[in-house]
């Protein structure tokens, strides 16, 4: 698996093959049963004619211990949980053949994201609690023909431990998500140090904002900045890294799995340039399938016919505050164009709560402004001059006033299990 030329099949639509997984995928799994009762038996459906799964009614359907989504029993694999596509995360089944392929799959695109012979690879992902990412990462390496070093650090050090060990163990490669890297840059900037040492930071699990990367090359300065894989625990390896400037490329994985993307988020295009949802079709999936499942990002196809999209960021995720909805891209774009030249903005985070019977957005800023109130009104009169309606709603009572809060990024609430930052966090209870 050294060299991956030729071994990438772009956009093979296998027929034989897909039609003989959904053929058994309808015979054997309950939940596609009820969800296909409408397309025809005999297999003259094409793939975009098969309904899109509906995420609610898949996790409802995917209990632990009854799940009406897989085709058998698991009597062999794992069981991993995953937060990928959703705000709380599910668990998803492995059989053992199915695990090894998606570390084989991991492998192949850890070498297209730029590992080479001899490096040493800090691997900073969480492990534990049932995630698979530390996990996956191990065996990828394992799979490999080229001669590599595996640091093992994982993601629950301190800073000062972690880059501790990269230093001592000579680093030259680093698997992380973003919020670890940018808290890590903040640390070594923070004390006037920087890695010369590091070739590579490869991320993966959440978007790489441009208002990051000022900051991380600044602490790592001869790293090059690239996704390490794109895909998720839940619908795999969907595309490897494709460039070394534009960190959003991908190549399908293909013949593991059939990508579509549908503006509509249902209907998929072949053009390019035309931003849709990505819906994805797992090809080595057959204990808990994966048929036209949305993976929750937007893309755009680059070249259809070489497989090559870009992806866009995730689905809109919006906030809703009152009657009042804003998408937290909009918002994390106020806030980034409201700092100016004052500096960069390290994280971001939306919180919505309830105070005297009102919703309350609180804006979290990762970044110290040399005059926060000025920034604090600078924030506030974009949002009010973008959203209008948020304003009108404060004046009449029925919604809270801003707040915004700047914080130093390791004081941001990551995921203790996963080590991501959630940009958006309702604290509001329900009942």
């Amino acid at each position: 698996m050294g060299d991956i030329s030729g071994e990438i099949l772009i956009n093979s639509e296998m027929p034989s093959e897909l039609n003989d997984l959904l053929y058994f995928v309808r015979t054997n799994s309950p939940y596609y049963q009820q969800l296909w009762r409408n397309v025809p038996s005999d297999g003259s459906a094409p793939l975009d004619q098969y309904p899109v799964v509906n995420h609610a009614s898949y996790w409802a359907a995917n209990t632990c211990m009854d799940s009406q989504v897989l085709t058998g029993p698991h009597v062999s694999g794992i069981v991993l949980k995953t937060g990928g596509t959703t705000s709380h995360p599910k668990v998803t089944f492995y059989a053992k053949d199915e695990l090894r392929m998606a570390s084989q799959q991991l492998g192949l695109g850890i070498l297209a994201a730029g590992v080479r012979s001899h490096d040493r690879v800090a691997n900073l992902f969480y492990a534990g609690e049932m995630y698979g990412s530390f996990l996956l990462h191990v065996l990828s390496i394992m799979d490999l023909t080229i001669p590599l070093v595996h640091l093992p650090i994982g993601g629950s050090c301190t800073s000062e431990t972690t880059i501790q060990y990269m230093r001592e163990s000579a680093a030259t490669v680093v698997f992380s998500t973003v919020t670890t890297l940018v808290k890590l840059s903040e640390w070594l900037l923070g004390r006037q140090e920087v890695m010369m040492g590091i070739r590579v930071l490869m991320f993966s699990g959440e978007a790489f904002y441009e208002d990051q990367r000022s900051r991380v090359s600044q602490a790592f300065p001869r790293a090059k900045i690239r996704s390490l894989i794109y895909g998720s625990i839940d619908a795999g390896a969907l595309g490897y890294s494709r460039s070394e400037h534009d960190s959003r490329l991908h190549t399908v994985s293909s013949p593991y799995v059939i990508l579509e993307i549908a503006p509509d988020g249902l209907t998929s295009t072949k053009a390019n340039g035309v931003p849709g949802s990505v819906l994805v079709t797992n090809m080595g999936r057959r204990l808990q399938p994966v048929i036209r499942y949305p993976s929750g990002d937007l893309a755009e196809w680059v070249d259809y016919e070489n497989g090559i999209f870009r992806v866009l960021g995730r689905d809109t995720i919006g906030v809703r505050i009152g009657p009042v909805s804003i998408d937290t891209k909009h918002l994390r774009q106020i806030v980034t164009s409201s700092l100016g030249k004052s500096g960069d903005l390290g994280a971001f985070q939306a919180v919505i709560s309830r105070a005297n019977m009102r919703d309350v957005l609180t804006l979290r800023v990762g970044h110290r402004p040399t005059d926060e109130e000025v920034t604090r009104g600078a924030i506030s009169k974009a949002l009010n001059d973008a959203r209008p309606m948020f304003l009108d709603h404060v004046e009449r009572g029925l919604i809270a006033p801003l707040e915004i809060e700047f914080l130093a990024v390791e004081d941001f609430k990551i995921s203790p299990t996963t080590g991501k930052l959630a940009e958006l966090v309702d604290e509001r209870p329900t009942v």
